[in-house]
């Protein structure tokens, strides 16, 4: 069993209130400090499973994710940081795959109260802006399952994975800069799309308010006289 977290086209991900209202200390970045991230988790949870080699293969895909162009990679490797957004230390941060639309987180580590809760949240609604459809989160877990997580059978997960890497190739995680957790946290999908579809549409209105005139430009309603002009007229 994986214990997963749907995000599209509906999110699951839950926030509550005093994460949403602490996550405003932290900034949330991507792909800005691979050999920190993994610096504090070794001295977190010790070297574990992250031995040298596997340190030196994932840094190689790493690499390959920041420098691909037009989605070419199967499979991307990234490291998320969460950083204090008064003294700019870093703060927590993790190590996750994707594959097509499945994100997975691998490991991780804070190093100030809130700072882990907060990543976890941001990160969420970040995968979700992305174009995500699956978190997944490995195994079960109390912390996991109050955001929002639910247990998907293991042969149900890797029929997922099968079609998302064909159907969702050219997902990827990507944040051009340092973005302010709560900020990413309250960032609504439903609203978002609403706010899109009212674009489209007001665009769409204007276009047959003006459509083009016969050389391509278009044709604008001519300007209204105001009072004193009309007054004015012989």
């Amino acid at each position: 069993m994986r214990c997963v977290l749907k995000l599209n086209p509906t999110s699951d991900l839950h926030v509550s209130k005093s994460t949403r209202k602490k996550s405003k200390k932290f900034l949330l970045s991507v792909n800005e400090c691979f050999d920190r991230v993994v610096a504090g988790c070794h001295e977190q949870h010790g070297m574990n499973w992250l031995y040298p080699q596997i340190v030196d293969a994932f840094r190689a895909i790493h690499q390959r994710t920041i420098g691909e162009s037009a989605g070419t990679s199967p499979v991307r490797l990234y490291s998320v940081e969460i950083w204090n957004a008064d003294t700019g230390a870093l703060a927590g941060g993790e190590l996750g795959y994707s594959v097509g639309g499945i994100y997975s987180s691998l490991t991780g580590f804070s190093d100030e109260d809130a700072a882990g809760s907060s990543q976890l949240v941001a990160l969420g609604r970040l995968l979700t802006r992305c174009g995500f459809e699956y978190w997944d989160l490995g195994m079960d877990l109390d912390y996991k399952r109050r955001l929002g997580a639910r247990l998907m059978r293991r042969a149900d997960f890797v029929d997922e994975v099968k079609r998302s890497r064909i159907e969702k190739k050219g997902v990827s995680l990507r944040c051009e800069e340092r973005k302010n957790a709560k900020e990413l946290v309250d960032w609504n999908p439903v609203t978002a799309a609403t706010e899109t579809t009212q674009n489209v549409s007001r665009k769409e209105e204007n276009g047959r308010k003006h459509p083009p005139s016969e050389d391509g430009t278009k044709q604008l309603e001519p300007c209204r006289k105001r009072q004193h002009e009309e007054g004015n007229e012989p």
